[in-house]
């Protein structure tokens, strides 16, 4: 399927972040159930001495992250496709990581630029059907000339995440609890992912998705 190219749309900032956090309440059940199978996972997989572990761990990020994409946008009336296109949702995670690490490692502020580019992918390929490369093109359009509101959400929702687990971690450490800090450090790799998963369905409906009715976007 080809990539549809959307008509210029601008949102505020303050629009774009209740959005991300209105999607999360949206499906909060699910997100529970996420964590709750990443913590089992994360906590578990470790005992067995299985070299497999690790891919299990990896195929269920992907699944699960794909399930949480699929059920917001059917709640948010976005789902195109009933097909499942995880593939695709897998390979753009190949197609773009290397990128992205590396704009992260020359001084931080490109590989920002490139995720708030390619923020809205995941939600291209779940919700219509594109290929990776074609997602991450729509994405990168759709953005364009909002990037610097994106990429200051995107900021915005790391420093939460901080503001949230350091505490956190730091009341487990006084404690000594090391049972307390294993679940910080499983939940923890699963925060931001989540938040950004948020970002980009609020992205995609605020700047790429041709039949969205901004006043109906919390009714």
């Amino acid at each position: 399927m080809n990539a549809s190219y959307p008509i210029r749309r601008e949102v505020t900032h303050g629009a774009l972040m209740e959005q991300t956090f209105g999607n999360l309440r949206l499906i909060w059940r699910e997100l529970l159930a996420y964590l709750a199978v990443a913590t089992v996972l994360g906590l578990g997989m470790p005992l067995f001495e299985d070299k497999s572990t690790g891919f299990i761990e990896l195929l269920f990020y992907f699944a699960g992250q794909y399930w949480l994409f699929r059920r917001l946008l059917k709640r948010r009336g976005m789902l195109r496709t009933q097909r499942i296109h995880f593939l695709s949702f897998f390979g753009l995670a190949l197609l773009l990581i290397l990128p992205i690490m590396l704009g992260l490692a020359m001084l931080i502020v490109p590989g920002l630029f490139l995720v708030a580019r390619w923020i809205a992918a995941p939600a291209y390929i779940v919700a219509s059907g594109e290929g990776a490369f074609a997602a991450a093109s729509a994405s990168a359009a759709a953005v364009r000339g909002q990037t610097g509101k994106v990429m200051t959400a995107v900021v915005v929702l790391f420093l939460i995440m901080i503001a949230i687990l350091t505490p956190i971690a730091g009341i487990d450490r006084a404690l000594g609890s090391r049972a307390g800090m294993e679940l910080m450090n499983v939940v923890s790799g699963h925060f931001l992912p989540l938040l950004l998963l948020g970002l980009s369905v609020a992205t995609y409906e605020r700047l790429g998705c041709e039949d969205t009715t901004i006043e109906d976007v919390f009714g």
